[in-house]
């Protein structure tokens, strides 16, 4: 991959804290190859946190629901099974826009707790804040702290390899909230990607559209994880 190429992608490794992400990330994040960590911030112990800090990387704050929707915290789970819970949880009022407005804002003053300080930028465990009226909360948020960086992107997803259902879900509500993001001065990229998106990383890297492209990795994946080594 060309240096150009390289710089034109803001490398995202998510869901740092959970599980076992916290050492593949800061390994990747030693030689260069990630630009971002998305932390969720009740599961990142005070080592994890100060590791992270030392690296010198941005940090941005993965908000998330996981305990409120009982689902997330596995590595892989059936998109079919997190989407209807989510709309009969919604629909039935177990969740509500006060309620995720309560629990996002928390995360913020838990992070400017553990890290001392507010985070570099905000995005979503399962791309919540693209649901629309998430979106609005959302965006008074980053708006509330200042945060200078969210996850969204000007010109909407890149989906052109392999159209999975999240993806197209994503690509739906992205159309459906954008004209939330327009009169927002928030830096973001172009175009938004999830490496598990990509089938053919290397013909994705050939055919990139101009403009900055977000690259969202889970590198406790197998999958993931090779292909940065390979590729950067």
């Amino acid at each position: 991959m060309t240096e150009d190429i390289r710089n034109r992608f803001i490398i995202t490794a998510d869901d740092y804290g959970i599980r076992q992400t916290a050492e593949p990330i800061l390994r990747l994040v030693h030689e260069g190859k990630v630009d971002r960590v998305a932390v969720l911030i009740h599961y990142v112990s005070l080592d994890q946190a100060r590791a992270l800090l030392a690296s010198g990387v941005k940090i941005d704050l993965h908000l998330e629901l996981i305990g409120v929707l009982r689902s997330g915290d596995k590595v892989k789970e059936s998109p079919l099974w997190r989407g209807i819970n989510f709309f009969m949880r919604y629909a039935t009022g177990l969740l509500t826009t006060k309620q995720v407005e309560t629990e996002w804002n928390d995360q913020i003053r838990r992070f400017r707790e553990l890290f001392g300080r507010l985070p570099d930028g905000l995005n979503s465990h399962e791309h919540l804040h693209f649901f629309p009226d998430f979106s609005r909360v959302f965006i008074a948020l980053t708006k509330r702290y200042q945060i200078t960086y969210v996850r969204f992107s000007r010109r909407g997803m890149l989906l052109s390899q392999n159209f999975t259902l999240i993806g197209k879900i994503l690509s739906f509500l992205w159309k459906r909230t954008a004209h939330l993001y327009r009169t927002e001065t928030f830096a973001t990229s172009d175009y938004l990607v999830s490496l598990d998106w990509i089938s053919d990383f290397e013909a994705f890297s050939r055919e990139m559209p101009t403009g900055t492209v977000e690259l969202v990795v889970h590198l406790e994946r197998e999958e993931d994880y090779r292909t940065m080594l390979e590729y950067f």
